[in-house]
């Protein structure tokens, strides 16, 4: 058999059997949303995901962290000196209460699936299920590790649990897919190089004696100097780093006080230090604690700075985008792929991409014909669920297609 003629049949299988569990997928999809878990507590998920890959005759490993998993799918006679293609899905859920009309809408309270986990553990629980069946059929030529990563919403991320827990062993490449509400459903959005920024959180937090707001000279005014830390610090930062380094710190919460009358004796701000590259990055986070303590030097408050390491900018292998590009066209056809922009969110895959070449893809969720929809990390946020069987059929076909010269 020609390898042309290997590929055609390769491929329609697949899309066969992508439209052919479509309802099954949606159904577990709907399963683990109305069901979030966040980082490192998502046993049931993990349950549900290792059962549904059992059942397939799959194997799979719970990651030593206790959530989490990974799964190999090997073509008869397979030699893991010949590498593996590694996919990744993460599956944790955020901190954050559902508002939307879903039926199947989160029962665990302040939590929900609003980052799209829930849709790239279903896809690629999808993509397993297709591979089996490829592997059957004599139709799979690579090896392929599925990999299902827990807290990805945590710092440094859970990538870096399921590499110490041997995910990455033997892989010659590695994929994943990213909820994209700026990109219609049926395309993937792709570019070369840094897609996402390095992201740290930083807290600080400042004290001082206490006291009456009819005497502020007696003590230390905590809310003037939270304040200016507010204002006063990204026009710093950005005097200070290249601004093409695109440092940006924005505060997420401040506190202090219970009453109006009386200056408290301690306050705390808290929000995210993103950098598009790694230089800015650096130079930003030994800035912060320097430029803190310049700011509120004048408040005469005693002042604690906690710089938390994040995530480095995944970057993008050129290779990579092609193989995933090339997929995009084959299975979507010549309008499935459009170009994206770097982000400045943060992403734990990053991690991954710095050990094993390969590339992370945003996944279109926005419904044919509409305008805008919720984005990301946003209580509204609704994904259109026809985006699974695109997913599914793009990671399917990068996994079981060999390198060609020049991809």
């Amino acid at each position: 058999m020609s390898s042309t003629t290997s590929d055609a049949l390769r491929r329609a299988l697949i899309d066969r059997t992508a439209e052919a569990l479509t309802g099954q997928l949606v159904a577990f999809r709907r399963d683990i949303h109305a069901h979030p878990e966040i980082g490192h507590r998502e046993h049931r998920t993990t349950d549900r995901i290792v059962s549904a890959l059992e059942q397939a005759g799959l194997v799979a490993k719970v990651l030593p962290v206790g959530t989490g998993a990974y799964c190999d799918v090997l073509p008869q006679g397979f030699d893991y000196a010949d590498g593996l293609v590694g996919l990744r899905a993460d599956i944790d859920a955020l901190p954050i209460a559902e508002r939307t009309d879903l039926d199947f809408a989160s029962v665990n309270p302040g939590v929900a699936h609003a980052c799209g986990h829930d849709v790239h553990t279903a896809i690629l629980l999808g993509v397993g299920l297709t591979l089996s069946q490829l592997r059957d059929s004599g139709l799979l030529d690579r090896g392929v590790r599925l990999i299902f990563q827990p807290a990805e919403e945590t710092n440094p991320g859970g990538a870096v649990d399921a590499i110490e827990g041997g995910v990455l062993t033997d892989l010659s490449e590695v994929y994943a897919l990213h909820c994209d509400p700026r990109t219609e459903v049926g395309r993937i959005a792709l570019k070369s190089g840094p897609i996402t920024s390095a992201v740290d959180q930083v807290k600080v937090t400042l004290t001082g004696t206490g006291g009456h707001t009819s005497r502020p000279h007696l003590t230390q005014d905590v809310v003037g100097a939270l304040g200016a830390l507010a204002t006063e610090m990204q026009l710093l930062l950005s005097r200070r780093v290249d601004p093409r380094s695109g440092v940006s710190l924005m505060w997420g919460r401040i506190g202090a006080g219970s009453v109006a009358n009386a200056i408290p004796s301690s306050g705390e701000i808290e929000g995210t230090l993103r950098a598009l590259d790694v230089p800015g990055w650096t130079l930003a986070k030994a800035l912060v604690p320097e430029l803190v303590a310049q700011v509120v030097a004048p408040f005469g408050v005693q002042v604690e700075v906690t710089v938390q390491d994040g995530v480095p900018p995944a970057v993008n292998h050129v290779r990579g985008v092609r193989r995933l590009t090339r997929a995009a066209e084959e299975m979507l056809g010549p309008h499935g792929v459009t170009a994206t922009e770097q982000s400045l969110g943060g992403e734990d895959f990053s991690w991954m991409l710095q050990q094993v070449p390969g590339a992370l893809a945003r996944l279109g969720v926005r419904p044919v014909g509409a305008v805008s929809c919720p984005d990301i990390h946003q209580p509204a946020f609704v994904a259109d669920e026809a985006c699974i069987p695109v997913g599914l059929k793009v990671l399917a076909d990068v996994a079981s297609s060999a390198e060609r010269p020049g991809i």
